[in-house]
């Protein structure tokens, strides 16, 4: 069995192995990046206890701990070890392992050996635990790093490596004096190769544990005697980097912070959208397909999504800490076409679909987008209105990225006009031009690869695709840097509508990104990306047209990229040029004060994101 492991299933992998679910590799196929944002399966935490056996298995520890040395130490470019290279990430460790372990060769080699089909069983099985042990350790580097390093010093051990990229500054202070953390670019290979033995084994300990109070003692006895700092014990017990738990803490409040901590080592929902270009049925009738079909069930987000089951937060500080902070349920209802999965629970009590998403019928059809529901709120928050019967409506997807947006936008498009065709109006056309651009070719590669599926058809002559139903023509274009920039020029050609999803540190989104939080810095995330962002956001805003609407958006939680760059943009004269004016999101603002932007904390039900909406003044 070949094993090709795409970004999105290692997400998938991760967040079974941090939680602590079970997962079997079975053979996989890729698909894009775009998707990773909603996968998710399992929502049980722990094993059961009859679960635990195999994770004292010292062959699968040793192959994950020498695995993990070159993510958690990586080697460097000069003599003097200064500078280091690009880590390798845990997904690409795992990759190789199984590569080397399972390749064809030896699957053949063991199958002969396996005279019953448990031998098959039991190579899945391992794959399962090997990936929870890679991914899982990785992510939480930091708690188990500081539990073992505490309960390693108790013993004959002074000094211990710091993996790759924990900050030893900040953590230095914190230790005793015989709890010594040292640099590991100051380490032996035989001391870095114990340490990633303890953090497995810490591991393995945390992936079986029914209640992890003690690990969390461990961490407190160690730091509290020697730290008053709020802000290292989060960034220790949910494994984060500290300036995100600092920052944290003072946006959103200490009970907010924990939370949204907790959130983003727990898995997500599996959400999808209607794609209303294939399917035009109702919510509920897509449901009923899913199970006839592919026997999976799931049930309108809006059906499961009541406010009394919104009870995570406390709403008080949130308003005090956030006075633009929402919740799914909350002031804040699902979209139109907002699907929740329920995978069935197996023998163990692991949920768990019966087959790959990507693999289901439905998917494949194009019924269906794997979408977060925070993300199909900010392109419902373009408030598009269907163009008008001999008349056209243009839309740009400034960043698009692999376009998941950009097929939301056509998708809503198309119900639109389903829901506001007359008899009358069949009689004539309306045009939608769908306008998708990014810096990256090989993102808008993977577009043009979607299209067929998604309902539409590409003229390689001429680039466009497009989508024709009754009495709408939708088009779609993909376009680089330059293209749209010549474009535009040709025709001065400016749009109704131009949503900005700004790059960004994915801080809302870390459940779904398991590599992230350990490739942010403190400088990229709190200056660099708020700089580009601006720039980028303006830029964007000179092909609005008048009366249009720019849609600013993030899969950001932090200020900096969000409420500060909008300000910024605010006072720019690129806003006052423009005549851009804020536009709220309800008529009476909901008694926010700033009710044109709108912060989606993360919860059980979607991901955490942040948008703005303004309006270009109509100049006569």
């Amino acid at each position: 069995m070949r094993i090709t492991l795409s970004i999105a299933i290692i997400a998938t992998a991760i967040f079974k192995l941090v939680c602590s679910f079970s997962f079997q590799f079975t053979s996989y196929t890729s698909h894009s990046k775009s998707s990773a944002r909603s996968v998710s399966i399992d929502i049980n935490c722990h094993h059961k206890e009859n679960d635990g056996g195999d994770w004292d298995d010292n062959e699968l520890r040793q192959e994950a701990a020498v695995a993990l040395l070159p993510v958690f130490f990586p080697e460097h470019t000069d003599e003097n070890n200064l500078t280091p290279i690009k880590p390798v990430t845990a997904e690409v460790a795992l990759k190789r392992l199984l590569r080397k372990k399972y390749s064809p060769r030896q699957q053949n080699h063991q199958s002969n050996n396996a005279t019953t089909t448990g031998g098959n069983k039991s190579m899945e099985k391992s794959r399962g635990r090997l990936a929870e042990l890679i991914l899982g350790t990785s992510v939480m580097r930091l708690r188990h790093f500081v539990v073992a390093a505490a309960d390693a010093a108790q013993g004959n051990y002074a000094t211990f490596p710091l993996p790759y990229p924990l900050n030893y500054t900040e953590l230095s202070p914190h230790f005793g004096e015989k709890q010594i953390i040292c640099e590991f670019t100051s380490c032996s290979v035989e001391e870095e190769m114990r340490m990633c033995d303890l953090m497995v084994a810490e591991h393995a300990k945390y992936i079986v544990s029914k209640d992890s109070t003690q690990q969390l003692q461990s961490i407190q006895s160690t730091l509290m005697s020697r730290s008053n700092d709020p802000a290292i014990l989060l960034a220790i017990e949910h494994s984060i980097p500290l300036f995100l738990a600092s920052s944290l803490l003072s946006q959103y409040g200490s009970v907010t912070a924990k939370q949204i901590c907790s959130l983003m080592n727990e898995p997500g929902p599996i959400t999808i959208r209607k794609n209303a270009i294939k399917f035009n049925g109702t919510d509920g009738e897509l449901c009923d397909w899913l199970w006839e079909n592919d026997g999976v069930q799931a049930f309108p987000m809006k059906d499961i999504l009541k406010p009394q089951n919104i009870d995570m937060y406390d709403f008080d500080e949130m308003k005090q800490y956030k006075g633009n902070g929402r919740v799914m349920g909350q002031l804040l209802s699902s979209p139109a076409g907002c699907i929740c999965i329920n995978p069935p629970t197996d023998g163990r009590g692991r949920k768990k679909l019966p087959k790959s998403i990507w693999s289901m019928s439905s998917y494949q059809k194009g019924l269906f987008e794997v979408q977060d529901a925070g993300s199909q709120c900010i392109v419902r928050a373009l408030d598009l209105v269907p163009p008008s019967t001999s008349g056209s409506m243009d839309v740009l997807d400034y960043c698009a990225g692999n376009g998941g947006k950009t097929f939301a936008i056509a998708s809503a498009i198309f119900n639109l006009k389903m829901e506001a065709e007359t008899d009358e109006s069949k009689c004539n056309i309306a045009v939608a031009n769908v306008v998708s651009h990014d810096v990256v070719d090989e993102r808008l590669r993977q577009i043009k690869g979607s299209l067929s599926r998604v309902g539409f058809d590409l003229d390689k002559s001429t680039g466009i695709a497009e989508c024709k139903q009754d009495n709408l023509r939708c088009t779609l274009k993909t376009v680089s840097p330059i293209e749209l920039k010549e474009f535009s020029a040709s025709d001065n050609y400016m749009f109704d509508v131009v949503l900005v999803d700004a790059p960004c540190s994915s801080s809302g989104v870390l459940r779904r990104r398991p590599s992230q939080r350990w490739l942010m810095s403190k400088e990229e995330t709190l200056q660099y990306l708020p700089d580009l962002q601006l720039d980028i956001i303006q830029k964007a805003a000179s092909f609005v047209k008048n009366n249009g609407t720019l849609v600013y958006a993030t899969c950001s939680l932090l200020e900096e990229e969000n409420e500060e760059v909008i300000r910024s943009f605010e006072k720019s004269q690129v806003y006052i040029d423009g005549g851009f004016v804020p536009w709220p999101f309800s008529a009476e603002g909901d008694g926010f004060s700033r009710p044109h932007e709108i912060t989606l904390l993360p919860s059980e039900w979607n991901d955490g994101f942040f948008f703005a909406r303004y309006r270009k003044a109509l100049i006569i």
